[in-house]
């Protein structure tokens, strides 16, 4: 009834860094690339993707009656 678990100690720690990554974070070559592609590339293509289908996509009901 009053067993405790063990704390492992690295990962407390990797806890820790990822709560806190506000703190740690820069900007620098190897991170720039990905928020280049994670905050412009993706959206771009997304709006696009959507603004060049837009009403060419009908989205009724899938299941036809045949009987009506």
């Amino acid at each position: 009834m009053g067993e405790t678990l063990l704390k492992d100690p690295a990962i407390e720690e990797w806890v820790w860094m990822r709560n806190n990554t506000h703190r740690y974070f820069k900007i620098n070559r190897t991170t720039a690339p990905t928020l280049v592609v994670m905050g412009l590339v993706v959206p771009g293509l997304l709006f696009w993707f959507g603004a060049k289908t837009q009403d060419k996509v009908k989205l009724g009901p899938v299941a036809r009656k045949s009987w009506a």
